[in-house]
């Protein structure tokens, strides 16, 4: 066995074709950080768009839906934890898994982060393999909640049907 599978590699054969489903706006006014990140997140096989700060990003999702989001908390014109809560306000059409990545590394940024509607929280600098392991918790959860949704949809089609016909 390989050193990496005996501790669970994350860029297992699984995730690669999985994460293409799901594209990522990643939101970061840093344009070096931008940068690095987009290179790591298609070197994995995702599909990315970019932004420099919520409001350009908020523009973006109203015209494309993005169900995996990576964003920083401080940043001008509209910061993370604003966008966070307009996401969370906001109607799409599936659920949107909220990354956030930040430099504030204290409990209570955490939790303002969290709070703010973020399913994750990274402190600055991201590594590789906790962002992989993350992107695999969205893909499972954004699969959970379409294949809930389809299933919604077919027992909301069935109800009405006539048992008859």
């Amino acid at each position: 066995m390989r050193a990496a599978e005996t501790r669970g590699d994350p860029m297992d054969s699984a995730f690669t074709p999985a994460i293409q489903h799901y594209p990522i706006l990643l939101v970061e006014d840093n344009s070096l950080v931008r940068l690095a990140l987009e290179n790591d997140l298609r070197s994995m096989g995702c599909i990315v768009a970019s932004a420099a700060n919520g409001k350009q990003a908020m523009e973006i999702m109203a015209a494309s839906h993005f169900p995996i989001i990576i964003t920083d908390m401080i940043m001008p014109e509209m910061h993370g934890l604003e966008m966070s809560r307009a996401i969370r306000r906001g109607s799409f059409e599936s659920y949107v898994y909220l990354i956030m990545i930040t430099s504030q590394d204290t409990k209570e940024d955490m939790i303002r982060g969290l709070e703010s509607g973020a399913d994750e929280y990274l402190v600055k600098p991201v590594d590789r393999n906790e962002l992989t392991v993350r992107l695999k918790t969205a893909v499972r959860i954004l699969s959970l909640e379409s294949s809930l949704r389809k299933s919604c949809e077919e027992i909301k089609a069935l109800s009405v049907k006539d048992s008859l016909t």
